[in-house]
């Protein structure tokens, strides 16, 4: 007979173990980001008091307060915390569906596409906010659909999907290069805007991400018990009657249409939807889930954290002036060396 207290911890405690990591793990990043928002409220080239903030968030006025925090930074923030969330859950998702922990919404040429689309209006035409929103993601669609259709004769293995994306992203990054030598127009802005960044961002564009971000989002968090089979291989999908490479195309064009909204709004934002998947899995695996994770916790936490990671970043790139795509390179190469480190030893 084996005792109730000799044996290993009951699967009940484990998981109730996990559920308080997740809820956690969740709360540390929304005080986290209330703590970025304040900061990013009160601080620029005019900085006001927490008072001051408060009192312009619940009596708006015409004072110069009231203006630069709700017309300014608090479209500024919200549009940081969307762009971080859609890319920290669309890098998951490519993780998942390639099987490949360096995948992120870059591996799939979505981002190339995106940014190839803008910048060629850019170049020669000047489009408004909800046209180049348009613009951008039909970019970001056909270069992910272009990655699918290349890989599809092998029913989207993880290999050739990662292989084909690799290879449109390297064209349309060429492609860039190409427009930029042949335009006309000033290439200054267009730089800038490649180094991602979320200055002189409005009110328009929060409205124009907030349908994309919140639709993929649910999307993610509804679809994550097919990602859970998606891990497996694609064998024992198919002996269970999963049809994986189905699920792998909807899935990846969810993560296409993410990448491509937020691209189109922000410019493209390296390293958050690489390094975000790897921080969740650092902070919700434990001793017996090696490698294993539920998507209905990974999902949640990958989307807080890159919010938070952007939220962060762009309230110190503010500060300093900087693209929050420069920071975010700049703390991320740094952080994802750590990571491996990490995970080696």
């Amino acid at each position: 007979m084996i005792s109730p207290t000799s044996s290993a911890p009951p699967v009940a405690l484990k998981a109730h173990e996990g559920a308080w990591r997740f809820v956690i793990i969740l709360i540390s990043c929304a005080l986290l980001l209330l703590v970025s928002g304040s900061l990013s409220l009160m601080t620029g080239e005019t900085s006001f008091s927490a008072t001051q903030v408060i009192k312009a968030l619940i009596q708006p006025s015409d004072s110069l307060a009231s203006f630069l925090v709700l017309e300014l930074r608090l479209p500024r923030f919200i549009i940081a915390v969307l762009v971080g969330a859609t890319l920290g859950m669309a890098g998951t998702i490519v993780q998942s569906i390639t099987r490949n922990p360096l995948g992120s919404p870059d591996l799939m040429g979505v981002s190339a596409g995106a940014s190839f689309a803008i910048v060629v209006c850019m170049a020669w035409s000047a489009l408004t906010p909800l046209l180049l929103l348009l613009t951008g993601t039909l970019g970001g669609f056909v270069a992910g659909l272009t990655t699918f259709l290349i890989a599809w004769r092998t029913k989207l293995s993880p290999l050739h999907l990662t292989l084909s994306g690799m290879c449109v992203a390297l064209f349309f990054n060429a492609a860039i290069v190409v427009v930029l030598i042949t335009a006309k127009a000033d290439a200054n802005g267009i730089y800038f805007w490649l180094t991602g960044s979320l200055m002189d961002r409005t009110w328009q564009h929060a409205g124009l991400l907030v349908p994309f971000s919140i639709a993929g989002l649910v999307m993610g968090v509804t679809f994550s018990r097919p990602l859970n089979l998606l891990m497996l291989d694609d064998v024992t999908c198919h002996s269970l009657g999963f049809p994986a490479h189905l699920w792998r195309l909807l899935l990846g064009l969810i993560a296409v249409v993410l990448t491509a909204a937020t691209v189109s709004v922000a410019g493209p934002i390296s390293f958050v939807g690489l390094i975000a998947p790897h921080l969740t899995r650092l902070m919700l695996q434990n001793k017996i889930q090696a490698q294993c994770l539920d998507h209905r916790q990974s999902l949640p936490v990958s989307a807080m954290l890159g919010a938070t990671l952007v939220g962060v970043a762009d309230t110190i790139a503010k500060l300093q002036n900087v693209p929050v795509g420069i920071l975010c390179v700049l703390v991320g190469g740094p952080l994802f060396v750590y990571l491996i480190k990490k995970k080696a030893e």
